[in-house]
């Protein structure tokens, strides 16, 4: 293994225990997090009377739940909007928090397992080397 190799192990490894504090905070904390899309675009709600039918389209509010791999959008009213948003935008950086944490994590196992590598000696090599010493300790005394 060559030194490069395992200075930027090393670099990884630093990397994660700099990054540790501000995620680990992230998943400390005890805020609610909804699970949720939050939505507003201009749209046409399909009532026949509304300003929308004449091409004039209205703020809608919508809540996109994922369910597998699909998601259920509900229509809710502004009030409840405004109330969801910062929990959904907490479950954004709590996800985005975790990504982050898990490619960490896969970077520093692989940075661990190279400096273990870089760290092996061959156990052949050592068992001839302690039987050279202990041959030259021998001829010494005699």
């Amino acid at each position: 293994m060559t030194k490069a190799k395992v200075s930027h192990a090393r670099q990884t490894l630093a990397r994660l225990r700099e990054e540790s504090p501000e995620l680990l905070a992230v998943f400390f904390e005890r805020g609610p997090l909804l699970k949720g899309y939050l939505d507003s675009k201009p749209r046409t709600c399909g009532t026949p009377g509304c300003r929308c039918a004449r091409g004039e389209k209205h703020a809608a509010w919508v809540l996109r739940i994922p369910e597998g791999r699909t998601s259920q959008s509900r229509s809710i009213p502004e009030a409840v909007f405004r109330r969801l948003e910062p929990l959904a935008e907490e479950y954004r950086r709590f996800r985005h928090a975790l990504s982050r944490w898990r490619r960490l994590v896969r970077e520093a196992d692989q940075a661990l397992r190279d400096i273990e590598e870089s760290r092996l000696v061959d156990c052949e090599s050592e068992l001839r080397r302690s039987d050279e010493k202990k041959a030259k300790g021998q001829s010494h005394q005699g």
